[in-house]
C-alpha cells in the first residue's frame, strides 16, 4: 500500500496525520524535517506517523511520501482554522468533548495504577487464584439409554473385550466415533455424578457399576490423571495487580459517591396496577414452583 499526496481526500493516511497534527510542536530540541507556513512539523511527528503506518497490514513505510502526506495535512489545518470552523458553537462542543474524554481517561488511568497492592496482598491473590482444582483426569465412556444396556456392556468389558471398539459399536455418546475418548478434563467441566465417580476410579479401570445422569448410563474407563500445575506467581501478577487496581478503583468511586452531594431528579415511573390476586399464576411460574 502506497499513499498519494496529490489528493488529501483519497491519501489512506489522513486520518492519521490529522491525529499526528497535534504532535506538532516548538521544541527548539527537535529537529525540523519540514516547514509549513512557518509551522514546524518535527522529526517526531514523521517518526510517530511511520511507526503508525508501519503497523497497517500491507503498509509500505516510505518517508517521502509520509511527509508529503504531513505537509499537505497541515496546509489543510491552517485553512480550516482560517474558516474559522473552531468558533462554531458545534465543533466548541466536540472540542470539548474530546477534552473531557482524554482529561477523564488519563485520570482514571493514572488513579487506578496509584493503587498498589502489597506482596502479601499479591500473594493472597495468587493462592485465592490457583487453590482450585488441581488434578485433571483422561477418560473413555460409553453412554446407553438404560441402565440394562449398560450392565450389557459392562458384562462385555469383563469378559476382555476392547473399551475403545465397544463404545464405537455401540455408545449413544457423540465421543462413539473416537471410541469414547473425552481428553483430559477437569471435575467441574462434568455433570457432578460423573465427575464423582471418576474420582473415585484408579487408572486402567472401569466402573463396575453404571453411572446415571441427566444423558443416560454411563460406564466409564479411567485411563490416567495428573496433577496440574498452576502458572507461577509471576506469570499471573500484571492481570492481579489489574483486578486489585480495578477493585481499588470501584471502592474509590463508591466512596465519592457517598461523601457527594448528589439530588436525582429523574421523573420515576408511575406505579404500576398491582396484579390481580385472583388470576391464574401464568404457566411458567407454576413450572417454576413445580420445580
Amino acid at each position: 500500500m502506497r499513499f498519494k499526496t496529490n489528493n488529501i481526500i483519497a491519501t489512506g493516511l489522513v486520518g492519521l496525520t490529522l491525529i499526528a497534527t497535534s504532535l506538532y510542536a516548538a521544541d527548539e530540541n527537535k529537529v525540523t524535517v519540514a516547514t509549513v507556513n512557518g509551522t514546524a512539523i518535527t522529526q517526531d511527528t514523521l517518526n510517530n506517523v511511520m511507526g503508525m503506518v508501519g503497523g497497517m497490514p500491507g503498509a509500505q513505510v516510505d518517508k517521502k511520501s509520509i511527509l508529503d502526506d504531513l505537509i499537505i495535512t497541515e496546509l489543510a489545518r491552517q485553512e480550516a482554522n482560517k474558516a474559522g470552523l473552531t468558533d462554531r458553537p458545534e465543533i466548541q462542543e466536540k472540542i470539548k468533548e474530546a477534552t473531557d474524554r482524554i482529561v477523564l481517561n488519563t485520570w482514571t488511568q493514572e488513579k487506578a495504577t496509584s493503587f498498589k497492592p502489597t506482596d502479601d496482598e499479591l500473594k493472597k491473590a495468587y493462592e485465592d487464584r490457583t487453590s482450585g482444582e488441581k488434578i485433571e483426569y483422561k477418560a473413555r465412556h460409553i453412554l446407553m439409554k438404560t441402565k440394562a444396556e449398560a450392565d450389557g456392556i459392562i458384562k462385555e468389558l469383563d469378559n476382555k473385550v476392547d473399551f475403545a471398539d465397544l463404545a464405537k459399536k455401540s455408545s449413544d455418546g457423540p465421543s462413539a466415533s473416537q471410541g469414547g475418548d473425552l481428553g483430559w478434563f477437569k471435575p467441574s467441566t462434568m455433570v457432578k455424578p460423573f465427575a464423582d465417580a471418576v474420582a473415585k476410579m484408579e487408572p486402567g479401570t472401569y466402573t463396575k457399576e453404571p453411572v446415571q445422569t441427566d444423558f443416560g448410563w454411563h460406564v466409564i474407563k479411567l485411563e490416567e490423571r495428573r496433577d496440574v500445575k498452576p502458572p507461577e506467581l509471576e506469570t499471573l501478577k500484571p492481570q492481579l495487580e489489574r483486578e486489585y487496581q480495578q477493585k481499588k478503583m470501584l471502592a474509590y468511586m463508591d466512596e465519592l459517591k457517598a461523601k457527594a452531594d448528589i439530588k436525582v431528579t429523574l421523573p420515576a415511573e408511575a406505579a404500576k396496577p398491582a396484579a390481580d390476586a385472583t388470576a391464574p399464576a401464568p404457566a411458567d411460574a407454576k413450572t417454576e414452583e413445580k420445580k
